[in-house]
This record gives C-alpha cells, structure tokens and sequence, in this order.
C-alpha cells in the first residue's frame, strides 16, 4: 500500500514469468499478498469512508489487470480498539466486492487465544466475510516482547485455533508455521540455524509457563546456543504438532513464511495429513 492509503505498488518478483507460466500449468491459482508496512497507512484508509472505497475499486481493478483468482490482505499492527469497527468494515467491503467479481480473498491474521477487544482483528465478523484466514502462528515473542522465547507456544496454538473453531467458520482457518529462526537482533532459515548450534538443540522450554506476554505450555520448541548467542527455531517434528493442534479444531490446511530452505522432510510430513 502506497501512503496515500489508496493506491499499491508492485514490489519483489510480482509476476515473475516462470512462476506464472509454472502455476498456469499446475492449475494453481495466484493471489498474491498485499501488506502496508507502515500502519498509519492502513489507519488513513480505513478511517476515511472515501478512502477506503476507493481502495475496495483499486484492488479489485489490480486483480482484473492481472488476472489474478484473488488478493491475500497482510494489514497488521492494528492493535487498538477503535481500529476493530472500521477494519471490519473494510474488509466486508473488499469481499462483497471481490465475491460480486467472482474473486477469492483470503488474509492473513495474528494469533489470538482469547477474545480481546484491544485490536482490530475480530475473528467472528472477519471469518463470515473472507474465503481463507491464514493464522500467523508465529512470532509470539519477537513481536509481542522484548526477550528471546519459542516462536510459538503450542498453548497459545491450541487456544488460537479454539478461538478459530468458536467462530462457526472453522475450516476457513489455516494454520502459518515459521520457516526461520530468530535470535537476539537476527534471524536466519531453521535450516540454517541447525547448523549453526554449537550443540544439539534442546527440544523443551518452560519459558512459556512464566512469560509476561502470556502462560501456555512451549511444547516442543527447539533452541541452542550459536556463536551469535541463542537462537529459537522450528523442526518438522515440532511444527507437525502444532498442526495436528490445528486440525483438531477444524482448520483446513497449514502454509508457512517464507517459502524456500525448507527443513528435510517438511513435505514428507504435510503429505501424510494433506495428500
């Protein structure tokens, strides 16, 4: 999004051709991902009822020009309760309008294990109105404190997907695991960051138990120490539980960020629950 809070510009390998022509020829539908990197952009749309429409007609144009099946909306940092009402109605905007033109929009949301009206993302109202909601499952203490913690507490999955199925609208939620590896002031793939340990990597922690950002069990959640000090990260075994958490409570499917690097077996695992 542009800081007009209207108009969007194209940025990395947006159409790239042989990732066109490879997905026109696996029948694989595009729709690729729209985010505001500053959330005063997205403030100064859905807060001015013009703006925001204009916004609803110049996504919808995006995907007509480029043949798209529809857009994914990444607007994060909407963590106040007054952002709840017009961000609600922006998004029911944008998908009565896609809807009428035969499009598809899915989006993509932070986890929430509890019913909290401090923030923009009203999973109920924003469920009846999208196709696909993808739960960010990562990230818990990167972006919610200022201390290194596993990337995401099976706890905090587990009451985000009971959230998720309390909607009525279940299996429109897929769960997002993290292909990376966060340390203190970096981050790397989870590949890399197993290469990285100076010893094998324990597989527990309780730093969840007694966290400030929230208490859930850790489960499995993988860290050691690297020579740029502790590094937390996902192995297949841990990210297989979190989905096989996911898909007690009714969510469709699991997509991860970023693609590319992907742990061995990773493909192996979804097969056995995806074919």
């Amino acid at each position: 999004m542009n800081a007009d809070g209207v108009t969007v510009n194209a940025v990395g390998n947006t159409d790239l051709a042989t990732v066109v022509a490879a997905a026109k020829g696996a029948q694989v539908r595009l729709m690729p991902l729209i985010d505001a990197d500053d959330v005063t952009r997205i403030r100064l749309m859905i807060n001015d009822p013009l703006k925001r429409a204009a916004h609803v007609q110049n996504l919808v144009a995006t995907v007509q020009a480029h043949g798209y099946a529809g857009l994914d909306i990444d607007y994060e940092h909407l963590w106040t309760a007054v952002d709840r009402a017009p961000f609600t109605a922006f998004v029911q905007a944008l998908a009565t309008a896609f809807h009428a033109a035969g499009y598809q929009l899915s989006m993509a949301l932070p986890g929430l294990a509890d019913y909290a009206t401090n923030n923009g993302f009203d999973y109920d109202a924003l469920s009846a109105a999208v196709d696909v909601i993808h739960i960010m499952g990562y990230d818990f203490h990167y972006v919610e404190g200022d201390h290194l913690g596993p990337l995401a507490p099976l706890g905090w999955i587990d009451g985000t997907f009971q959230h998720a199925q309390a909607t009525g609208h279940g299996d429109r939620f897929i769960l997002g695991v993290a292909n990376y590896a966060i340390g203190a002031g970096w981050w790397t793939t989870a590949k890399d960051a197993v290469s990285r340990c100076l010893a094998p990597a324990d597989v527990t922690s309780n730093e969840s138990l007694t966290c400030p950002n929230g208490s859930y069990t850790d489960g499995r959640a993988l860290h050691c120490m690297t020579s740029s000090g502790e590094v937390y990260f996902e192995d297949v075994a841990s990210m297989e539980e979190k989905l096989l958490v996911a898909r007690k409570y009714g969510a469709r499917g699991i997509t991860y960020w970023t693609i590319g690097d992907e742990l061995p077996g990773y493909y192996t695992m979804i097969k056995k629950y995806l074919p």
